[in-house]
């Protein structure tokens, strides 16, 4: 595909007027945060009729946790390194910022948006001639247009705010989050750069990650009083005893961009440390140890998540930090280990085939509930053999990849390009001539 071009999809990491070198390994790292969510909804969605307590189909699905923890990480530290210095400017800068992120986010999100309300069972009804329930339709919409349905909780004809729209949009409950930490990204942005010296920004990472865990923690011991909280509050439809997966502290502790911050910020602490040893050449030994890190990371997500979700396994810390920030100190590890060392794993991740997917990696989030949803749709939910289960779930996920691709090639990225050209073509300051918003 003539869009897919390397120079295009290795810059996961570009300069922005900062001098920054490209990082390519962050784009396969995308790849790697789209594939688990991937994999974990496919395995949900085709093979839950062969799923059994311990079994493979459950903890495959537990990967999606995996997968999203690790955009927020690499989230953080991708805009922290892209966009640091441009904040810092000012005003000026910090608008650049935002029509860099409306520029990368938008098209996509409100093509996708189209493609859900029209596939909406609500839709549906409203064409058979029963448009009661279309009403929710109406009046969640604004939330999700402005991206911020992730930011409050309310009912909707008794459904949660991310839900009352239907047809794959609640899989967009993450851009929203994200809109929230590029607003408060600005405010935050000159605590993060001062940490000047490696020492002082490993320290505060480990404070941050002290701090949040406390935080998740001391949330998940009060989840009772704040349960009974939003019962009477929201109704009992807001009460995770019968509606765990649409309640209020489903939402606080998952969903709402307020816990979530947390792994945006330690990806931003992490950034700060690469950029303050970047410049440095990396000699074997540290090579050696940044790569027995990285693998040791890898290993601990099985340990992680088994702790997490395992039913032979208690309360837990990792249990309360609900599986949020439980796996935000090892993506971070990934992250930074990934885009500094050299090693099989890292090769891996910048390999043409995984570069090429990490640049498609939003098209991929954005699309795959649809295409199992209608996969499911068509073909019923009637139980086959695993064998052709798990044919049906290749195909579909080889589909996904294709269909992202070609959306990420023809239309997202130009899209994007002809969004930033419009702000390029703007005058700027001298002290911001250089600057190019790009992600």
């Amino acid at each position: 595909m003539r869009a897919l071009e390397l120079n295009d999809v290795s810059a996961s990491v570009s300069r922005s007027g900062s001098g920054r070198q490209d990082v390519p390994a962050l784009t396969g790292l995308r790849f790697v945060a789209a594939f688990s969510v991937l994999i974990g909804h496919g395995f949900s969605w085709i093979l839950q009729n062969h799923e059994t307590p311990g079994g493979v189909v459950f903890w495959v699905s537990q990967i999606a946790g995996l997968g999203m923890t690790l955009f927020f990480v690499l989230s953080g530290f991708v805009i922290h390194y892209n966009y640091g210095n441009l904040v810092s400017k000012g005003l000026r800068g910090t608008a650049a910022f935002f029509w860099a992120r409306f520029a990368r986010l938008y098209p996509l999100f409100l093509l996708m948006m189209l493609v859900y309300v029209i596939l909406s069972s609500r839709t549906l009804d409203l064409l058979n001639g029963h448009p009661e329930r279309f009403g929710s339709i109406l009046r969640a919409l604004p939330y999700f247009v402005f991206s911020i349905h992730s930011w409050v909780y309310t009912l909707i004809d008794g459904n949660p705010l991310i839900s009352a729209i239907g047809g794959g949009s609640p899989i967009t409950w993450s851009i929203s989050t994200e809109w929230f930490f590029y607003l408060a990204y600005p405010l935050i942005a000159w605590l993060i750069l001062r940490a000047r010296t490696p020492r002082l920004a490993i320290v505060l990472a480990l404070l941050w990650c002290a701090l949040w865990i406390a935080v998740t923690s001391g949330l998940y011991d009060r989840s009772a009083p704040i349960d009974a909280w939003a019962v009477q509050y929201f109704g009992p439809d807001a009460g995770s005893e019968e509606h765990s997966q649409e309640s209020f502290v489903r939402w606080l502790f998952y969903f709402s961009p307020y816990v979530r911050m947390g792994e945006f910020m330690l990806g931003a602490f992490m950034a700060q440390l690469y950029i303050n040893i970047e410049n440095r050449p990396v000699s074997h030994r540290e090579n050696l140890i940044g790569t027995v890190v990285f693998f040791a990371a890898a290993v601990s997500v099985i340990i992680i998540t088994y702790l997490n979700y395992s039913p032979d396994v208690g309360t837990n810390i990792f249990r309360k930090m609900n599986m949020n920030f439980a796996l935000a100190p090892t993506a971070a590890l990934l992250v930074f280990c990934g885009a500094r060392y050299k090693n099989a794993g890292s090769r891996v991740l910048i390999s043409r085939p995984i570069l090429l997917l990490g640049a498609a990696s939003y098209s991929i989030y954005l699309v795959h509930d649809v295409v199992l949803g209608i996969a499911v749709k068509l073909t019923g939910s009637a139980k086959h053999g695993f064998a052709y289960d798990l044919m049906k779930l290749v195909l579909l996920l080889t589909a996904v990849l294709l269909i992202s691709l070609v959306l990420y090639a023809y239309y997202e990225a130009p899209a994007r390009k002809w969004l930033r050209g419009l702000w390029r073509k703007r005058p700027a300051p001298a002290a911001l001539a250089g600057a190019s918003p790009a992600s």
